[in-house]
C-alpha cells in the first residue's frame, strides 16, 4: 500500500470515528449476503464454453453472477507466462484511495492517478510487503475476515491507497501446447472467436471485448459497482493468488439497483442536472464504491461468491456487481455475448443513444449481419430441425424485426427527398436536420431488400413467438425492452402487438437445482490507440456515416 501505512491508519482510526453515511459499526450484514451457484461442469461438458453456459443462464441469471470450477487446471502458472513467455512484460497501475465517498459536490472519488510501472515479480513483492504489514502474516486468512477488515477500513479510512494493474492488454494463458487449459475453449484469448459469439463478427480489435484484459491486485484493491458496457456478459478467471471477493446483483433488479443508488449513495446536488439517467451515468465511470448492506436495507437482491484460483465469474447482462482482493492476485477478463443478448443489446443501444453516449460495438450491424447468416442456415435446415425452435433463434428475430421496421419508417418518411446521391455500396440520402438542429445523414443499403426478405420470413414464424419470452433464458425486467412493432408492415393478418422479449422477471427458488453446489466458504471460516485504426465493422459489410467508440471504457477504478 501506498501513502499513509495501513498499521499506522487502523491504530488511529481506533481513537475516533469518522462520519460516515454508510453505517458499517455492525459488520454482521457480511455474513448475511446469499452466495450465488457454483457448477462443476464435466470435462465433456467443459468441451463447449457457450453452449454449457447457456444451459445454465436461466437458472444462474437469477442471481446475476455465478461461479464456475475448471475440471481442468493450467500447466504452466500466470507467473510463468508473465515472466518466462512474455519476458518484457510490465503494467502500470492505478492509484485507490481506501475509504468511502460522500458523493457530494466537495466529495467525490475518482481513480485518475496513476501509479509506477511494474514488473509481475516486483508489483508481487510490493503487494506480500504491504499484506504482512497489515496482517503480520503471510498466509492466507479466512475470506469472512479479510471481507470485514476490507469495509471496516473503507468506513474509517482516510489517506491510505492501493495500486491495482487494471485493464492491462495481454492474456495469462499459456502458448504451450501441452497447457490443457491454454489450449481448451475457455483460454479467454480465443473466447471470442468462438462459434456461437457475436463478437466473432467483429473485425477489429477492442482490449476487453474482443480480446482479453488483465487484473494484477494487492489487498484491497477494488472494482467499483458497474454493468459492463452494452449490457454483455463477462468471464472473468483467476489464475493465481489471494482469492476475491465478488458482489452481484442480478438483471432484474438493475433499475432498482439504480434508483436505490440514486436515492441513498449519491447527493441530490451532483445528479440533479442529470435527471433520472443520473446514477448511470456516475455508475459507468466505474468509480463508485459503496457496501452491498446498501442493497440489503432497500430490499435490493444482492449475491456474494469467493473466487478461488482456477475459478470463472461469469458476470449476466444487465448485472451489477463490484467486489475486491484479499491479496496479490492475477485475473483475466472479456466480455462476450450470443444470440440471447440481443434484447439486451436493443435496450442498452437505445440507452446509450438516450444519454448520448458513444457506443463501443455496432449493435444494429451485429444484429443485421447474425439475422442474415440465420435467415440463410434457416433455408437448407431440414424440416426437423427448424431453427425456429431454438431460444437464440426467437431472440434474434424479435430485435431484427423491430430494427426493420424502424428502418422502414425512416425511409418512408424520406422517400420524398430529391437529394439523393448514388455510391457502390450505399444510397446518401443528404443531410436531415435533427430536432435539435444539428446536421446528419442517413445511408441506405444497397442490400436493404435482402435484410427485408428475411424479415419477411421470420414473421412468417411469428407463431412461435406468441409463445415465448426471454423469461426461459434471462431472469430480467427490463421495461423499455423492445417489443413487436404494431403496425409490422410483415403482418398481415394477425397482430402479436405488445409481445413482450422479456418476461415477468423472478427470483431465485430458496433451493438451487441438483447441478449446482455452493462454496461453503462461508462456514469454514491510460488509453492505448488501437493497433487497426479505423471503425468497428462487421465482417463482409461495410457501413460507411457511423462512429463508434473504439476504446473499451478504461475503469478509473480497479
Amino acid at each position: 500500500m501506498t501513502g499513509k501505512s495501513p498499521i499506522t491508519q487502523r491504530t488511529a482510526r481506533h481513537g475516533s470515528h469518522k462520519l460516515c453515511k454508510f453505517d458499517l459499526s455492525d459488520l454482521e450484514w457480511t455474513n448475511m449476503i446469499p452466495e450465488c451457484p457454483t457448477y462443476h461442469p464435466s470435462e465433456h461438458e467443459f468441451e463447449h464454453p457457450l453452449v454449457y453456459l447457456q444451459k445454465i443462464a436461466h437458472e444462474a441469471s437469477k442471481y446475476g453472477i455465478c461461479k464456475i470450477v475448471s475440471p481442468i487446471a493450467a500447466s504452466n502458472p500466470a507467473a510463468f507466462v508473465l515472466m518466462k513467455e512474455k519476458k518484457n512484460f510490465k503494467f502500470e497501475t492505478n492509484v485507490q484511495p481506501l475509504r468511502l465517498s460522500k458523493w457530494n459536490e466537495k466529495d467525490i472519488i475518482t481513480f485518475s492517478m496513476r501509479g509506477r510501472k511494474y514488473t509481475y515479480h516486483d508489483f508481487e513483492v510490493l503487494a506480500n510487503k504491504a499484506f504482512f504489514s497489515r496482517f503480520h502474516s503471510s498466509r492466507d486468512l479466512p475470506s469472512s475476515y479479510v471481507e470485514k477488515e476490507f469495509w471496516h477500513e473503507m468506513a474509517q479510512g482516510e489517506k491510505g491507497t492501493v495500486e491495482y494493474g487494471v485493464n492491462v492488454e495481454g492474456s495469462a494463458f499459456s502458448c504451450d501446447p501441452n497447457d490443457r487449459l491454454g489450449t481448451s475453449k475457455w483460454n479467454l484469448k480465443n473466447f471470442s472467436q468462438l462459434p456461437q459469439s457475436l463478437i466473432r463478427l467483429v473485425d477489429r480489435e477492442i482490449p476487453g471485448i474482443t480480446d482479453p484484459m488483465l487484473y494484477i491486485g494487492m489487498l484491497f484493491s477494488m472494482f467499483a459497482w458497474h454493468v459492463e458496457d452494452h449490457y454483455l456478459y463477462s468471464i472473468n478467471y483467476h489464475h493465481s493468488g489471494a482469492n476475491k471477493t465478488w458482489y452481484g446483483v442480478p438483471g432484474y433488479a438493475a433499475s432498482q439497483f439504480e434508483k436505490t443508488v440514486l436515492q441513498h449513495v449519491y447527493c441530490n446536488k451532483i445528479i440533479t442536472k442529470h435527471g433520472e439517467d443520473g446514477a448511470f451515468k456516475f455508475l459507468a465511470q466505474k468509480t463508485t464504491m459503496f457496501p452491498p448492506n446498501v442493497m440489503l436495507q432497500h430490499d435490493v437482491a444482492v449475491y456474494k461468491a469467493v473466487q478461488k484460483p482456477g475459478e470463472f465469474i461469469i458476470t449476466f447482462p444487465r448485472a451489477y456487481h463490484a467486489g475486491f482482493s484479499h491479496g496479490f492476485n492475477c485475473g483475466e477478463a472479456v466480455n462476450f455475448a450470443n444470440g440471447d443478448w440481443f434484447p439486451l443489446g436493443a435496450a442498452a443501444s437505445r440507452r446509450y443513444t438516450h444519454l448520448k453516449m458513444m457506443p463501443l460495438i455496432p449493435y444494429e450491424e451485429l444484429l443485421c449481419k447474425e439475422a442474415m447468416l440465420v435467415f440463410k442456415s434457416s433455408r437448407v435446415r431440414s424440416s426437423k430441425n427448424k431453427p425456429e425452435d431454438t431460444t437464440s433463434y426467437q431472440a434474434i428475430m424479435l430485435p431484427f424485426m423491430h430494427l426493420m421496421q424502424s428502418y422502414k419508417t425512416s425511409l418512408l418518411r424520406l422517400n420524398s427527398s430529391r437529394k439523393l446521391h448514388s455510391s457502390s455500396n450505399t444510397t446518401d440520402i443528404a443531410p436531415q436536420t435533427c430536432l435539435c438542429g444539428r446536421d446528419y445523414t442517413i445511408f441506405k443499403r444497397n442490400d436493404i431488400f435482402a435484410l427485408e426478405e428475411a424479415a419477411k420470413s421470420f414473421q412468417q414464424g411469428k407463431e412461435c413467438v406468441d409463445k415465448f419470452s426471454l423469461s426461459s433464458i434471462f431472469s430480467c425486467n427490463i421495461n423499455d425492452c423492445i417489443k413487436v412493432p404494431e403496425n409490422n408492415p410483415w403482418q398481415r393478418e394477425k397482430s402479436v402487438r405488445g409481445t413482450s422479449f422479456l418476461g415477468v422477471a423472478s427470483k431465485p427458488k430458496t433451493k438451487v437445482a441438483d447441478s449446482t453446489k455452493h462454496s461453503d466458504e462461508r462456514n469454514k471460516s491510460t488509453t492505448k490507440h488501437w493497433r487497426n485504426n479505423g471503425l468497428p465493422s462487421v465482417r463482409g459489410a461495410e457501413r460507411p456515416g457511423i462512429i463508434y467508440n473504439l476504446r473499451k471504457r478504461k475503469s478509473k477504478l480497479i
